[in-house]
């Protein structure tokens, strides 16, 4: 029979520390490694392409650094995750303004009956319809 003091040891390791702190500690030198690659690679750019294309100066790393910051505030959407009051925008603009969804989670519900409604009166509307704007340029023209 397993006590809880085992069940506690089975859940950590390398001497009683738990496993996550690796895990974070390798997600901060990982990220801290992609901001100096990512340093790196506008420094490599503006130095390889705006010399040449329009004459600006050569810059330093820690100038790219500062470039991609003031980059981020002048341009950047600061605002993360969640858009239009709490909701992301999904399925086109009628989605955040309460169209196909009808108030449910389910954005597919109404459309399920819309190839029924294309048989019973879709075509027929739009043969109509058709005809009406035929009838009026032919008459204005």
């Amino acid at each position: 029979m397993e006590t809880t003091e085992n069940k506690t040891m089975k859940n950590r390791c390398c001497g009683g520390r738990r496993p996550r702190a690796g895990w974070i500690v390798l997600g901060v030198l990982g990220f801290t490694a992609l901001l100096f690659l990512f340093a790196a690679a506008i420094m490599w750019l503006w130095n390889g392409l705006m010399p040449v294309i329009f004459h600006l100066g050569v810059i330093t790393y820690w100038q790219a650094i500062g470039l991609a910051v003031l980059a981020r505030l002048l341009f950047g959407n600061m605002h993360h995750g969640a858009r239009h009051g709490g909701r992301r925008q999904r399925f086109g603009p009628w989605w955040h303004r309460g169209g196909m969804h009808g108030g449910s989670n389910d954005p597919g519900m109404r459309w399920s009956y819309y190839e029924q409604y294309w048989n019973e009166e879709g075509e027929r509307s739009f043969n109509d319809y058709v005809k009406r704007k035929t009838e009026s340029t032919a008459t204005a023209g």
